[in-house]
């Protein structure tokens, strides 16, 4: 206890001491998060960022310890939502005395509160929201007895935007007409403003008015901006309805707000009637993100089939738990913006937050997720391709994203119950032990899709494919060998006559590909649906594929059509693409381009992650080494840095 006290006074002298030398801020982060590392300290730490934010409320506010607080945020020796909550209850109920601080928390706020993705899946998160939750006293105000970090979340983002408000209508003597004429947030410090040194200066308090003004508006501009952002929209969406007494309770000063705000009719940004609109219906303004009403379309796929009825666990009460996902898997289709974080890894952050929101089982939750995907790729069934298809990239979604979303949870899980010695080898896809619950929750969850005929009806162009999966599945059992997990080498004549395979089959291979399901899931009660003995024993006629490029088969035009059209079933095959591509002949090189393009990229939904980062690295220029505070960068892919071979591979600089 002691060595830990000396450690953060340590800390405080190196900030003081940087403060009156005026040390350039990086200079003293990079000091900061050395001594750190020394020490042997986990970063982000929330422990330095109550000591920078006592540091600053309010005997150090000053320009350079702000710029300290920002660069620690910037490279992450402090958690920004743990810096959020500190100062929004420091800075929130002192903003008439120090406006200026009141714009800065609320730049913070602008930079961070809509990165959420990244930092929820960054490092101590569950850490960082319990710590949040010490603070804020969420389980006092929201009567929610929960430290899930999911639920934390969206407590979190809640609580954030009703400050805000209540802070809002405060600065324009509205608070109270409030049905409780008080803010159940702290919006105001007990201090007078004679207290304040600057009172009687007129010209300063004369800017700090027009400051007083700005922020108010910037606070407003803010709430809109928090219902207009896909993700945060989503999770005050949850709030609304998971929520409904102090959702009630926020509406109703929104709508004082709105009516009697002279702030809000000032805005060049949003208006009284915008910012209504965005609140009055939080689910019709998803809605008309996504393009789609999803609820109808949903009505409209279940209705056509009995089995997929509202008595099958996922009827339209039950379903409605999960259409956050549907709305998210609709809006990550849109090609218009590239987001920093992968799908994948946003999906998993949603999943967590949806599960301890709902508090289902992890069954449950994979089983809404599968089902939500699976919504996903039937309403593209019988729709009109344009000139951008879509078929492939909603199979992308259901195959490839929400697979990598379920390895996530299930990896996540498994990690925390191995010793640290383990970890080396967990960490490796193809070495994790079936272990935790997860791995049977999913297990449970696909046995459960069998309910739900109507949805797994493939596509008519993809029902070759599935009917292959259902194949290799029978072949397995019947003791054929099937030559890297791939039916490239038999022509869909030799196919057993009944077997018809459906979209679970692919969803299954995609799942055994990533090494959550082994070929036992082969042996589930009702999972093929055709006849062991209808298996041929032999294979004639054997063409041109994956299989033949492995054993040295050259890369003549036969054969290059024949990948171009088949994905490949494994790494190890589109890594041997790969190579061809780095050190073949010229036209071995185009060819290999060539079929990197084709089906692979498209369709190849069990190595998918892994084909988009080779064609990055091949896309790339030469490895430029370029040293940032003394670390060689590294960037990755955008599927998911667990998954994927990084673009740049850098290492630590000596």
């Amino acid at each position: 206890m002691a060595t830990e006290q000396w450690l953060w006074d340590g800390v405080l002298e190196l900030t003081k001491a940087a403060q009156e030398k005026g040390t350039d801020p990086l200079m003293w982060a990079m000091q900061l998060s050395s001594n750190l590392t020394a020490a042997g300290i986990s970063m982000p730490s929330t422990e330095v960022a109550e000591l920078l934010v006592s540091h600053i409320c309010w005997s150090n506010n000053v320009p350079i310890a702000w710029k300290f607080l920002e660069k620690a945020l910037t490279i992450r020796i402090v958690p920004p939502m743990f810096v959020i909550a500190l100062l929004s209850t420091r800075v929130i109920p002192s903003r008439s005395r120090y406006p200026v601080a009141y714009r800065l928390y609320m730049e913070l706020l602008k930079r961070y509160a809509f990165s959420l993705p990244s930092l929820i899946n960054g490092p101590n998160y569950q850490k960082i929201m319990e710590s949040i939750n010490d603070v804020l006293h969420y389980s006092q105000i929201f009567e929610i007895q929960s430290s899930d970090p999911g639920l934390l979340v969206v407590e979190f983002i809640f609580s954030i935007v009703w400050e805000l408000l209540d802070a809002s209508l405060d600065d324009e003597g509205l608070l109270e007409l409030t049905s409780e004429k008080k803010s159940r947030w702290l919006t105001r410090s007990q201090d007078m403003e004679i207290d304040n040194p600057d009172s009687f200066d007129g010209k300063r308090m004369e800017r700090q008015e027009a400051m007083h003004k700005m922020n108010t508006i910037t606070a407003l501009e803010i709430i809109g901006e928090f219902f207009r952002n896909k993700i945060t929209s989503r999770i005050l969406y949850l709030a609304r309805r998971n929520m409904p007494t102090h959702w009630e309770c926020f509406i109703r000063n929104l709508r004082l707000l709105a009516a009697h705000s002279s702030s809000l009719r000032n805005s060049k940004h949003i208006s009284p009637e915008a910012l209504l609109q965005l609140t009055a219906d939080t689910r019709q303004v998803l809605s008309r993100k996504c393009k789609t009403n999803l609820q109808q379309q949903f009505h409209a796929i279940t209705a056509g089939s009995p089995v997929s009825s509202a008595g099958q666990c996922h009827g339209v009460g039950r379903s409605a738990l999960w259409l956050t996902i549907d709305l998210y898997l609709e809006d990550a289709m849109d090609g218009q913006q590239v987001a920093a974080t992968s799908a994948a890894e946003t999906l998993t952050g949603l999943v967590k937050a949806l599960q301890a929101l709902n508090q289902t089982t992890w069954e449950d939750a994979f089983l809404g997720l599968w089902i939500a995907a699976l919504r996903l790729v039937q309403r593209e069934r019988n729709s009109s391709e344009g000139p951008v298809p879509r078929l492939d990239t909603c199979l992308c979604m259901l195959l490839s994203i929400t697979t990598l979303a379920v390895v996530n949870i299930i990896e996540e899980e498994e990690i925390s119950l191995i010793s640290e010695t383990e970890r080396s080898s967990i960490s490796q896809r193809k070495d994790v032990q079936s272990m935790g619950k997860h791995r049977r929750d999913l297990v449970s969850s696909l046995q459960q899709l069998d309910d739900f005929e109507g949805l797994l009806i493939p596509p008519p162009p993809v029902s070759s494919l599935a009917n292959k999966a259902a194949a290799k599945a029978m072949m397995f059992l019947s003791g054929l060998t099937v030559s890297g997990g791939q039916l490239d080498g038999m022509s869909l004549n030799d196919m057993p006559v009944n077997c018809s395979g459906n979209l679970r089959d692919l969803i299954v291979e995609a799942c055994i590909a990533r090494n959550v399901l082994d070929t036992s899931a082969y042996l589930w009660p009702g999972y093929l649906k055709g006849r062991s003995n209808q298996v041929p024993r032999s294979i004639s006629g054997q063409m041109p594929g994956w299989s033949s490029l492995m054993k040295g088969s050259p890369l003549t035009p036969p054969m290059v059509s024949a990948l171009v059209s088949t994905p490949a079933s494994s790494l190890v095959e589109i890594e041997k693409m790969y190579e061809i591509a780095l050190t073949g002949l010229d036209d071995e090189k185009i060819s290999a381009a060539t079929i990197f393009c084709g089906a692979s990229l498209t369709r190849g939904w069990n190595i998918q992650e892994h084909t988009v980062c080779l064609i990055t690295r091949l896309l790339s220029p030469a490895v430029v080494e370029v040293r940032i505070n003394g670390v060689f960068c590294s960037v990755w892919s955008l599927f998911s840095s667990k998954t994927c071979f990084p673009i740049y591979h850098g290492e630590k600089a000596s």
